[in-house]
């Protein structure tokens, strides 16, 4: 271990009259005697590295001028906005159906009464089904919805009829019992098909590629964009289901998202089930 200094090596410094001393101070010049002689024994202790220092002389200049170039940009060369002709006015139920077309909701009719019948055949049950047309199922998804914005307790509450508790207008559009019916069947993927049962997803995977394929389909983003993940609120039983201390929603499904950085429109996305490639 080296020795320590006994102070006398500061003694040597005041005591060298190379450097400035107290008394070659100006007169009109206040500065405090003791704080030259300090400042001289800190430039004599770093003395000794002025030879390493002198390499990294104009080092920050040289980076500036000599070897900095600025990126070049790349042009966005497609042309950003609604890909879509539009009316002047637009109801908010018409950009919906440019999302929700009608070959989503044949899907969905078709898939959830060929759901039923399985079901229904592998398992005998007592209640009354009778095949679910677009119709009612337009309203039971529209309902759904509805019910995001309108929180209740329970689920049955939205058919409460009795005057001192809220009521709602949606016993006038379905009745309950229908509306648990097709919400027990409601399906989008033939179990019977052969598909890939290792991906988490398979029986959403149809869905979730045509709502990417109509997003991108309907509005070209303007070159800025933003990768970011989003959390869906659930705290059900899932394989996948995250948790995130962080996040305003603690709990929920992680998507990566991309999208645009001005409106915030949604371009790309991607469902969160875990590492791939079991690594």
């Amino acid at each position: 271990m080296a020795d320590s200094s006994d102070g006398s090596d500061i003694d040597e410094v005041m005591e060298d009259d190379t450097g400035p001393d107290a008394n070659d101070i100006p007169d009109d010049l206040d500065v405090p005697a003791d704080r030259v002689v300090r400042e001289q024994w800190i430039l004599a202790m770093f003395q000794e590295e002025e030879e390493d220092m002198r390499d990294f002389v104009g080092f920050q200049e040289e980076w500036k001028t000599d070897n900095f170039h600025s990126r070049e940009k790349i042009p966005y060369k497609r042309e950003p906005g609604v890909k879509i002709e539009l009316p002047d006015v637009v109801t908010p139920i018409q950009v919906f159906s440019r999302v929700f077309t009608e070959e989503l909701w044949m899907r969905l009719v078709t898939e959830t009464n060929l759901y039923a019948e399985q079901s229904r055949s592998a398992t005998p049950s007592n209640s009354k089904w009778v095949p679910v047309t677009i119709v009612e199922m337009k309203t039971v998804i529209g309902l759904c919805l509805a019910m995001g914005i309108l929180d209740l307790p329970s689920r049955r509450d939205f058919w409460r009829q009795k005057k001192w508790l809220f009521r709602t207008t949606i016993p006038q559009a379905i009745s309950r019992d229908r509306f648990a019916i097709i919400w027990r069947y409601l399906h989008l993927q033939d179990n019977s098909k052969d598909v890939n049962r290792s991906d988490k997803l398979w029986k959403v995977r149809w869905y979730l590629d045509y709502l990417k394929d109509r997003f991108q389909e309907l509005y070209e983003v303007d070159g800025f964009v933003s990768v970011d993940e989003s959390m869906v609120k659930f705290k059900g039983r899932l394989a996948f289901r995250q948790y995130l201390p962080l996040k305003p929603t603690k709990w929920g499904i992680k998507v990566w998202v991309m999208a645009e950085s001005s409106t915030g429109y949604v371009s790309n996305f991607q469902v969160y089930t875990g590492r791939e490639g079991g690594e």
